[in-house]
């Protein structure tokens, strides 16, 4: 197989991660990855294996991020340019509607579609559109473009899992339960199989992304049977910004006393969730450390953890139990306590925590599960880039493919 150079950029609704891999007989190696927090004087954090560092960079937003990290890997990496041989970029589009349930190479067609679908997901796919423009812009024509979609893993969801509305609606404006976050969920019931020696095709996996933005999945045999996130990344756990489950009456009540759209908007997007209740921040570290003396705090957390805990069981109860829950994303990989909080009283169903395992594991891959427990549960930290980068390998070896069949 020919060695091809894959960069990979993951937009977040609040950072940017880059990583560029080299693949060489099948085989993907990370070249360097890094990670951008956006927001005027923005820091980016490096590492290629040897050296791990931060650089202090200008970046209002994420195009800006996107074009410094560019710049960066052409003419400023100390040891000569690390794009001279880039044959694909990749980006993670959040939401992909009905158009796009694999990874997609990006024409200007691609592109206008996947315009359209950014009121549906507008904290990320804006972003990670505008990442895309830049990344087009500069580099050159013969690097391929392709689009990796969040809902792809989701598409073939049970009907039963959709919205009981009339069917001329969900005909007409293509209602269903999309979901988000599944490149992620994927990773995890991926690696699972490999740490757990079990066969993907012969588990039941209940997946936690945690982070500024939370779903679960529950999966059975490598499938998605039902996730938390729905036609929108509004739905389901209690977020940093998004309140998730909501009664839609208080939304048409808020409208009908004035409320505009827009401002609804604004507020289930960006003032909603932990924001909403603590009324100053959404960082659950500092949530954590202050809960004592603030009761704010203190509600915002039993909350979260309710909602959370309150999935569990009932994705228990879908799959009529679980051999794995396995917790990901910065909040799901970094808290000990959350996670014992949302496992508490489910010993029930054979879910028992170990104490000190869930005290050690903080970013780093780990059983925490007691010996005892019928569940294993696990903190996998999520690697979505390799993820992406197999699919992009593997979708653009098929173009390729295609078209020398059609030019022979």
């Amino acid at each position: 197989m020919e060695q091809l150079s894959i960069l990979i950029f993951n937009t977040g609704s609040s950072s940017l991660k880059f990583e560029l891999f080299e693949s060489i007989n099948h085989d993907l190696q990370s070249v360097i990855r890094g990670k951008v927090d956006i927001g005027g004087l923005s820091i980016m954090d490096w590492n290629d294996g040897d050296t791990h560092t931060q650089i202090h960079i200008e970046a209002e937003n994420h195009a800006q991020a996107a074009s410094w990290i560019l710049d960066w890997l052409q003419n400023l990496w100390p040891f000569g340019s690390l794009l001279d041989h880039l044959d694909i970029v990749a980006h993670r589009i959040g939401q992909g509607g009905n158009a796009f349930f694999s990874p997609q190479l990006v024409t200007d067609k691609v592109l206008a579609q996947l315009e359209e679908s950014t009121r549906s997901a507008p904290l990320h796919n804006p972003n990670a559109l505008a990442v895309m423009r830049i990344t087009r812009e500069k580099l050159p024509g013969y690097v391929q473009t392709f689009a990796v979609f969040d809902t792809a893993f989701f598409y073939n969801l049970p009907q039963h899992v959709g919205y009981a509305l009339p069917e001329s609606l969900i005909k007409k404006y293509g209602i269903r339960r999309y979901g988000f976050h599944g490149i992620a969920h994927r990773y995890m019931i991926e690696r699972h199989e490999k740490i757990a020696k079990k066969p993907v095709n012969d588990s039941c996996i209940i997946s936690f992304q945690l982070g500024h933005s939370c779903s679960v999945t529950a999966s059975r045999n490598g499938k998605a049977v039902d996730t938390s996130m729905g036609y929108t990344p509004l739905e389901g756990l209690m977020m940093g910004t998004r309140a998730g489950d909501i009664d839609p009456g208080i939304l048409i009540d808020l409208l009908f006393r004035g409320m505009t759209v827009d401002e609804l908007i604004n507020k289930l997007n960006h003032h909603s969730g932990l924001i909403g209740i603590t009324k100053y921040t959404t960082d659950m570290r500092e949530l954590l450390m202050k809960q004592e003396t603030n009761a704010d705090l203190r509600l915002a957390i039993d909350m979260f953890c309710h909602r959370a805990r309150r999935y569990l069981g009932a994705y228990m109860a879908i799959l009529n139990g679980a051999d794995a829950v396995i917790f990901g994303g910065g909040i799901g990989e970094h808290s000990p306590e959350i996670r014992k909080r949302i496992c508490d009283g489910m010993s029930w169903c054979g879910l028992l925590l170990d104490e000190r395992r869930n005290q050690l594991a903080v970013g780093s891959e780990m059983l925490i599960s007691s010996d005892l427990s019928r569940v294993g549960v696990y903190v996998l930290p999520v690697n979505e880039e390799i993820i992406m980068a197999e699919d992009v390998k593997n979708a653009f070896m098929n173009y390729k493919s295609k078209a020398d069949s059609y030019i022979n």
